[in-house]
């Protein structure tokens, strides 16, 4: 894309390694702004180092690698695959519980997560309360309002990772329905 000159990812979300870990690709050195450029003399000679460089250790960049090395494109490629079938399948069923619309994508262009808002306009809970008594099953299911001019929209947002298995997709949308019923009976 003629646009685009730099993309940045937080390789922990999606990338099977540790919290922090992220990187960042220039499309050509000339969009590589110039401060973060520092020269070194190193071994007698001056050399440019570009580095986002903090002290920590190198324990989850060297993990980080191994992964991408040992999965490879068509691995990472199943792993995502698998997110977004568990994905649709979680939108599709929450959506036919009647209870809830869906907000985020489901054709695969998007991100492996739902986004959702309660349906019924007629009742005295919300997302927020959702969110709360999800947590107390478990669960940390995030309760958000919009952006500006359109913070009267609530949705709750479920990021399905690796580990998010169908069978704990049972479990969440269960915990789902048990909670609304609680909800239901509180006054």
């Amino acid at each position: 894309l003629p646009l685009v000159r730099s993309i940045n990812v937080s390789g922990h979300k999606y990338g099977l390694c540790y919290a922090g870990i992220g990187w960042a690709i220039w499309k050509s050195p000339k969009y590589l702004p110039e401060e973060l450029i520092f020269n070194v003399n190193y071994l007698g000679s001056d050399q440019a180092s570009f580095t986002l460089n903090f002290s920590k250790s190198a324990a989850p960049i060297i993990a980080q690698y191994y992964v991408l090395i040992r999965l490879g494109r068509a691995g990472f490629t199943a792993i995502m695959n698998n997110l977004m079938d568990v994905s649709r399948n979680l939108a599709d069923r929450l959506e036919k519980t009647g209870k809830f619309t869906i907000l985020s994508d489901r054709t695969g262009n998007g991100l492996p997560l739902v986004a959702f808002r309660l349906a019924a306009k007629d009742i005295h809970y919300d997302e927020f309360d959702v969110a709360q008594k999800l947590r107390e099953r478990g669960w940390i299911v995030p309760a958000y309002t919009m952006a500006p001019h359109t913070e009267h929209i609530k949705l709750l947002r479920i990021v399905v990772r690796e580990d998010f298995s169908q069978s704990r997709c049972d479990g969440l949308i269960t915990d789902i329905l048990c909670t609304l019923d609680q909800l239901d009976q509180l006054d």
